[in-house]
This record gives C-alpha cells, sequence and structure tokens, in this order.
C-alpha cells in the first residue's frame, strides 16, 4: 500500500508551523513497523533528503514549488504514475484531481476568515481549491477543538470527518539550567540579561504592533525582543514613547537554542488573535517561562487556564497582563505550574498514531487494507 504525503513546505530555516508538523510525522511514521510504503514529495533542496531514512520512506522530487498553479497538474501525474493509494495534504494545498483517496489536514481558517491579510492570489487559491479538496476529502484532521469547530461553522461540515490530532511538543523543550549554554546562546543572539521574549512572524493577526503599543504603555522597563525582521513602523512607535531603545529585533532563532532561549526570558509573550494551535507558547511554558497569551482562538486549549491571559484587542489589558507577568510572583508560578501533566497531552508520537490510524482506516474503506476500522474514526474527538 502506497500513500504519498506532501512535504514541500520544509525548506531550511523553516522548520517550525507546518512544517515541523510534517516533519515529525514523517519522522514517527518512519519509526512504526508499517506495511505501508511512503512517497513523500519533496522539493530537490529538501533538507530532509540528507538524512537516512528506512527502506519504505522515498523521496520524490517535485519540480514546482509549494503553492501554485503548477502543483494542480504535477502532483496528480506523480500520483497517477506511482500508484498512490492514499495521498495526504498536510496543509491546505492539495490537487483538486486527486486520482486516489486523499485526506487533509487545515491547520486553520485563516485564509477564509481574515481574507483581508492575504493576497489576490491566495484569496483564488483557498477560495477555488482548497474549499473543494476540503469538500472531497475522505477525512479532515486538524490541530485543535477550536480549529474543528471553525471547519463546520466556515465550510458546513460534519463533525464525523473531522478529528482532532495535537502537536506535539519535542522533548527538547525543557529548562535549560547549564549557565555556560545559556551564556553561549544570549552571546550568539545578543541579547540583554533579561528580557521579555515573543517568536513570531509579524503577519497582522499576529498583532505585534498591538504588543509594542502596550509594552510602550506599561510600567514595564525590561527589554523587549522580537523575533521578527525589523520593522520601522515599530521602533517608530516606541521612540514617540521613550523605549526605542528598549526594542530588539533578533535574527532568526535556530531551533537548537530556542530551549535555552525560552530557559532565560523573564516572560514569553503571544498577543496573536487567531491561531489553529499556537506552539511558541506551550514551547516557553514546558521550558519553564512564565506566558502571557491571548485569550483568544485556540490558545486557552493549548496552553490551558494557568497562563496569564490578555485581551488582545485591547491595548491596556495586554500592557496590564505584561505587569503582572513581569512583576507577581504568584502569577508567574501559577503559569507553569503542573506543566509536566499537561504537556502530556501534546506527544508527536500520538499525533502519529492517530494519523496512522485514519490511514488505515480511509484504505480499508476503499478496500485496499484488510484492517479494521480503528477506534479513533469512530467517533470524532469532542
Amino acid at each position: 500500500m502506497r500513500i504519498a504525503i506532501d512535504a514541500r513546505m520544509i525548506k531550511l530555516g523553516s522548520m517550525h508551523g507546518i512544517a515541523r508538523y510534517v516533519y515529525e510525522l514523517i519522522r514517527g511514521l518512519a519509526a512504526k513497523n508499517s506495511e505501508f510504503e511512503y512517497h513523500i514529495l519533496v522539493n530537490e533542496d529538501s533538507p530532509i533528503r540528507r538524512e537516512v531514512w528506512p527502506a519504505n520512506i522515498q523521496f520524490v522530487i517535485i519540480k514546482a514549488g509549494w503553492i501554485g498553479f503548477r502543483e494542480q497538474f504535477e502532483i496528480p501525474a506523480v500520483l497517477r504514475a506511482r500508484r498512490i493509494d492514499l495521498f495526504h495534504a498536510p496543509s491546505f494545498v492539495a490537487p483538486i484531481l486527486s486520482p486516489c483517496k486523499m485526506i487533509m489536514t487545515i491547520h486553520d481558517l485563516n485564509h477564509l476568515v481574515l481574507p483581508q491579510f492575504y493576497t489576490p492570489f491566495h484569496q483564488l487559491y483557498y477560495r477555488v481549491f482548497v474549499k473543494s479538496c476540503i469538500k472531497r476529502s475522505k477525512f479532515i484532521l486538524t490541530v485543535s477543538n477550536f480549529s474543528k469547530d471553525e471547519i463546520v461553522r466556515t465550510l458546513g461540515l460534519s463533525k464525523a470527518k473531522i478529528f482532532v490530532t495535537y502537536n506535539g511538543v519535542g522533548e527538547i523543550y525543557r529548562p535549560v539550567t547549564d549557565v555556560k549554554e545559556l551564556e553561549y546562546v544570549r552571546e550568539i543572539y545578543e541579547f540583554p540579561k533579561e528580557f521579555i521574549l515573543c517568536v513570531s512572524n509579524n503577519k497582522p493577526h499576529k498583532n505585534i504592533y498591538q504588543l509594542v503599543r502596550a509594552y510602550c504603555q506599561s510600567n514595564v522597563d525590561l527589554p523587549l525582543v522580537l523575533a521578527t525582521p525589523v520593522d520601522s513602523a515599530l521602533l517608530k512607535l516606541a521612540e514617540s514613547f521613550n523605549k526605542k531603545h528598549l526594542i530588539y529585533f533578533s535574527k532568526f532563532i535556530a531551533e537548537e537554542h530556542l530551549p535555552a532561549v525560552y530557559s532565560m526570558t523573564k516572560l514569553f509573550v503571544y498577543p496573536s488573535t487567531y491561531e489553529g494551535f499556537g506552539l511558541p507558547p506551550l514551547e516557553a511554558m514546558c521550558c519553564g517561562a512564565p506566558v502571557v497569551v491571548a485569550r483568544s482562538s485556540s490558545l486557552p486549549e493549548v496552553v490551558g487556564e494557568a497562563a496569564i491571559f490578555a485581551d488582545p484587542y485591547n491595548y491596556l489589558d495586554i500592557a496590564q497582563a505584561l505587569e503582572i507577568g513581569v512583576n507577581d510572583d504568584s502569577a508567574r508560578a501559577r503559569s507553569v505550574a503542573n506543566i509536566e501533566e499537561h504537556r502530556k497531552k501534546f506527544s508527536w508520537d500520538i499525533m502519529v498514531n492517530q494519523t496512522l490510524e485514519l490511514y488505515q482506516s480511509c484504505l480499508a474503506s476503499s478496500g485496499v487494507s484488510a484492517k479494521a476500522e480503528p477506534s479513533l474514526v469512530k467517533g470524532a474527538p469532542a
């Protein structure tokens, strides 16, 4: 039985979000004693081709880049030529004319819910291709109950077709206490002795401008480190409050350094207004960092109710949350209390096992596999 998985979004320096999810899925499937043959669709420069993989993992070079019209023709041709039984589109990118069974992972619906933040091309792609593929898919996987409800509400799909498989937290995300390692990482990124950290891109729904506005209005005088490209508008805003010297823009933080960065952070803040999952604040908590997060979308579901929450649309509320996060020791302690128990819900191994069950069920329903219907698909998660 042949299963194809699109992994073209995995590129050097992109191992987070969807790319991280796909990499962990492939790595987990490779570790299983499976009857399946996996055909992994990648571009020629994919970094995962450099790793050693078992014989049932085969890489297929796709010329089309991730997200474009060319993939609509090239991918179906590859699936047909390799006699693929099931295609897994682990993001919103999928071919309308798939010649085989298909499942998709829809991480969020921000392209539909927040179309004003995307180019006309992306809006068209989502309306024409993605919505059609979602409805044609045998199953839809998603990463939170929030996203599941969004898919049902926005696209009118049956809940029975949609399954929640949470993202995981890697084992590397634990508190780093080695002083030499912490200082080594601090020197690489030129971080101040104490700082508040936000790891995010600067798309509008990530709410970074609102964060800087709140920071400038607050009584907090610790530096604010933004792991985003330098933004002159943010610096101009901070300058008007005489806080420009306290705003740091970090270069890209390598994943192997993130646990140390999270561990040395006085406070981690994530003010996003819309997240299908939101992995950075959970990773930060697992490294012992108190977190301020927006009370919005999936974030309360992911971080739990112990975090310090703020209204992402109210900069004064965010400012107050920052002050609590820096100065209130009891609130800081509650933010990371029982984190080891909480993180058990978010395991890449659990995600892989649940996904494998769906593969088996999907193929069994088409007569390709003789496996019985697994327990996961007898009823969708709540």
